[in-house]
């Protein structure tokens, strides 16, 4: 049996070579560990009601695999009012490959790619996020910026909405922090945003410095996330947006299940 080579360690990436390897596919990931990678920034937070009507089959198709993968957790965060909304979670340290080949990819064909002076031949899997275009100009994806931060200690869950869409989120992502994130992507990203970003924090409890801040750009292509065909051996998936965790469970569900069995 061929070797999955995947392109690109974060979510799309990570949830593909796993569910591969929980079927018997040999899977080895590559990620060059670029600046602005968008997974690392991620909240990992997902509900039906994020998907929307229009990819609400991936959610159901998503969720086996996560919960079988990682365990799907519940997270509860409240609102200003009182109320208690509750979201589905897996932290993105959970899934993102811990151990890629740190080399970039600089050519890919059918069945094959090249990285480091090698070249690799079996089944490929482009989910290089916006680094995709590389590789298939046509797909025509774009970038938004965004960044989230780290305080230190564990705060209690809240959520905040403050415009159409947009919520700003508190909540214990990963130990001894509490993540903020208020959903702002922009293609162009300035010290402002950041500045905004901080005062919302702030506005909800969170003062001081914060210890970590996670900065990336998210894939968008036009119509929504992609999986695309590109060889007889070679598939392309992006554009996950602010649902990446869903989607690149929902694809990797159909590249290892439907695609690698023809």
């Amino acid at each position: 049996m061929p070797t999955l080579f995947v392109v690109g360690g974060g979510l799309f990436g990570s949830l593909a070579a796993a569910w591969a390897r929980s079927k018997g596919v040999e899977a080895l990931v590559f990620d060059a560990g670029l600046e602005g990678a968008a997974s690392p920034a991620a909240a990992g937070l997902f509900s039906e009601s994020w998907a929307g009507r229009k990819l609400r089959q991936h959610h159901e198709r998503a969720l086996p695999l996560l919960e079988r993968l990682y365990g799907i957790r519940h997270v509860s965060l409240h609102h200003d009012d009182g109320r208690r909304e509750t979201l589905l979670f897996v932290p993105p340290a959970a899934i993102l490959e811990p151990t890629p080949v740190r080399e970039r990819v600089t050519a890919v064909g059918d069945g094959w790619l090249e990285a480091g002076g090698h070249r690799y031949e079996g089944w490929v899997y482009v989910a290089a996020g916006v680094w995709c275009e590389q590789f298939c100009p046509d797909v025509s994806v774009h970038s938004k910026a965004g960044a989230s931060f780290a305080f230190a200690g564990e705060r209690e869950g809240r959520i905040r909405r403050f415009a159409s869409g947009r919520q700003a989120i508190l909540f214990v992502r990963d130990p001894e922090t509490t993540y903020f994130s208020d959903g702002t992507a922009e293609r162009v990203y300035t010290p402002d945003h950041d500045r905004q970003t901080l005062a919302r924090a702030a506005a909800l409890g969170l003062t001081g410095e914060p210890v970590r801040r996670c900065w990336g750009r998210r894939p968008y292509a036009p119509g929504g996330p992609v999986f695309r065909k590109m060889g007889r051996r070679t598939w392309l998936a992006t554009g996950g947006r602010k649902v990446g965790t869903i989607m690149g469970a929902s694809f990797a569900r159909q590249l290892v299940e439907d695609e690698l069995r023809q």
